[in-house]
């Protein structure tokens, strides 16, 4: 060491801590799913049994197929708001398709999927190509994808698809429900894209600065236009599932299924605008919402107020969304390692403010 120096000891200042808990808004997530379980297992002897936890992983599984590509929208700078009613036209359609049209089955299922999946492509072509606003095009699409579903139904619920289709909805395979293992697959398939290939950085970094993006070669018009299609389809396919649980093809299936998707992730963390987020914490949203539907019921509340709870997890994620950008802004003082002559002096080489990014 130079003469005149001598070492501090370097202690993370309070700036580093507050950014810390800024990124860490999932993992607080599960702390809270963790209090909320068991106030439920002391309030209710029936929440914590195998059957019980298989309706509620039953309960979110359509809702974690749709959250995933929708994490990964939001955490891109974009959004969909049209999933519910994506759902209810592809089942609508799919009612039309094997009731109406008397195709096979198997042929009403693809063409169903076809319905979703084109609509995701019109999503992502008006928002990733064109740049128009996500929230006006997937809002025109919520309302839009509803008139067409009641337009080619004249507002009548098919029923009757027979035993075959009713396994997609109440199957099971291994113990499980056909749904829970359906939604399985899409979320390890999703951690692999997000984790494991550079998508899930590409789609954060168009989200932090599409400019600076686009300079170093991302590609980002492709990605979330790919995204759009995909949430198309994961919506659809929510809504094939739904009416093979029910056995009947009706334009209301869907309905409010954009406001829990959104709520699970923003409560997981994924900034509104983009930029931030992962989809574990997604993954806590999603059973936090489940967990909380799910416990409500057991303890005789109603569903009113089930559904207040719901919106007022969606305003706390707001404003939790708002507080952590606020925490991630804060400036961090460089550590002062060496010293010159004293403690508090620090050498003319290190700034005197550094931001981590």
């Amino acid at each position: 060491m130079a003469p005149g120096l001598k070492s501090a000891p370097a202690r993370p200042p309070l700036a580093i801590s507050l950014r810390r808990l800024g990124q860490a808004q999932g993992g607080g997530l599960f702390v809270a799913l963790i209090g909320l379980c068991c106030y439920f297992t002391v309030s209710s002897p029936a929440f914590l049994t195998r059957s019980n936890l298989t309706v509620v992983l039953l309960q979110i599984s359509i809702l974690g197929m749709v959250a995933v590509p929708g994490a990964m929208l939001l955490v891109s700078g974009g959004l969909d708001l049209s999933v519910g009613s994506v759902a209810g036209l592809s089942a609508a359609s799919f009612g039309e398709f094997n009731q109406i049209f008397h195709l096979p089955l198997g042929w009403s299922i693809i063409l169903a999927l076809a319905v979703g999946g084109t609509w995701g492509l019109c999503n992502g072509i008006l928002i990733a190509y064109l740049r128009c606003s996500p929230v006006i095009v997937t809002l025109g699409g919520y309302a839009g994808a509803a008139g067409v579903a009641q337009f080619i139904t004249s507002d009548n619920t098919r029923y009757g698809f027979g035993n075959a289709f009713a396994v997609l909805g109440n199957g099971e395979v291994a113990g499980l429900p056909v749904p829970v293992v359906i939604f399985i697959c899409v979320f390890i398939v999703g951690l692999f894209v997000w984790y494991r290939t550079p998508v899930g950085r590409h789609l954060i970094s168009i989200g932090s600065n599409r400019e600076a993006a686009k300079a170093v070669g991302v590609a980002v018009n492709r990605l979330p236009f790919i995204v759009y299609v995909l949430s198309g389809l994961a919506a659809a396919a929510g809504g094939l599932i739904l009416t093979s649980q029910l056995d009947a093809a009706s334009v209301q299936i869907g309905q409010g299924l954009e406001l829990q998707v959104l709520t699970a992730i923003l409560l997981g963390g994924v900034a509104f605008n983009g930029g931030r987020g992962s989809l574990w914490g997604t993954l806590a949203g999603i059973l936090f919402i489940g967990v909380l539907d799910n416990g409500l019921i057991l303890i005789n509340v109603g569903p009113y107020v089930a559904s207040m709870c719901v919106g007022g997890a969606l305003v706390v994620a707001a404003v939790l969304d708002v507080v952590y950008q606020h925490l991630e802004r804060v400036p961090v003082r460089a550590p002062d390692t060496l010293v010159r002559g004293r403690d508090d002096a620090v050498p003319e080489d290190v700034p005197d403010e550094v931001s981590v990014v």
